[in-house]
């Protein structure tokens, strides 16, 4: 069952009920990033876990799967929780913008968030929900990537433009940093992460082609068709597009 909490709904030019028709053809749960996460934490059957901007709950699914939490899932689409929906039963799911979270005053042991603080217009909101809804002593994780992470992407080499627009949707990690210390949080750890790399295949070159990334739809169609020729040519030479991503795992703790 899906929790309808959504009120005051974004104004977004990414239609993220769209979006969800097809992301899950092109987006999948990242094992290696979760695993990370875990390494940091403890957590126990009595663990009460918040999946905030989850999506179609990728993500959520294998964190409840490889841990004994009880883990949660929130996000303002009911597209993307839908889906979530059809993928499991078990895991809760609640429709509700980010800075207006539902849940009682420090009702949560932990909270993460992949990849979702460039979606949202206010981090400082959201930030201050998430830590009304901690117990004192709780984490929050923030996964996301700094802006010398962005310049090193594929996607900034085939879409240069892609580059400059999330370096103005991502918030970079020292004003993260100083939004958990204004909030609240007594202490905020910063910790970089390198993935394995990855050989991109067809799998990418589909992702491309949908437009599986959200910046992707940011950028006008001439820069979006300029990329894709200089990607397709890529492949066409038989380049091996080898990448290995970078993120920034921002805790806080409160």
């Amino acid at each position: 069952m899906i929790r309808n909490r959504c009120d005051n709904v974004y104004e977004n030019s990414i239609d993220y009920d769209k979006v969800s028709r097809v992301y899950d053809n092109v987006r999948v749960g990242d094992p290696e990033m979760v695993q990370q996460i875990l390494q940091e934490i403890d957590l126990d059957q009595e663990s009460i876990v918040l999946d905030v901007g989850c999506g179609t709950a990728n993500n959520t699914i294998l964190f409840a799967e490889v841990t004994s939490a009880k883990v949660a899932g929130l996000d303002i689409s009911f597209g993307m929780l839908e889906k979530a929906h059809q993928k499991t039963e078990k895991t809760p799911l609640v429709q509700s913008p980010a800075d207006s979270l539902p849940f009682a005053k420090e009702s949560y042991n932990f909270v993460f968030m992949t990849e979702v603080l460039h979606h949202l217009p206010d981090i400082d909101s959201a930030i201050e929900e998430i830590f009304r809804v901690l117990e004192p002593g709780g984490l929050l994780c923030i996964v996301t990537q700094s802006h010398n992470q962005i310049d090193g992407r594929m996607t900034s080499r085939f879409f240069p433009a892609s580059a400059e627009v999330d370096k103005l949707r991502y918030p970079d990690i020292d004003v993260i940093e100083e939004v958990l210390l204004k909030v609240g949080f007594s202490k905020v750890i910063l910790r970089e992460y390198q993935f394995r790399p990855t050989l991109l295949g067809d799998e990418y070159l589909n992702t491309i082609e949908n437009r599986g990334y959200s910046m992707l739809h940011k950028i006008n169609n001439e820069d979006y068709e300029q990329g894709l020729q200089k990607l397709k040519a890529a492949y066409a030479s038989s380049e091996k597009l080898t990448y290995s991503a970078g993120y920034t795992f921002v805790w806080g703790v409160k």
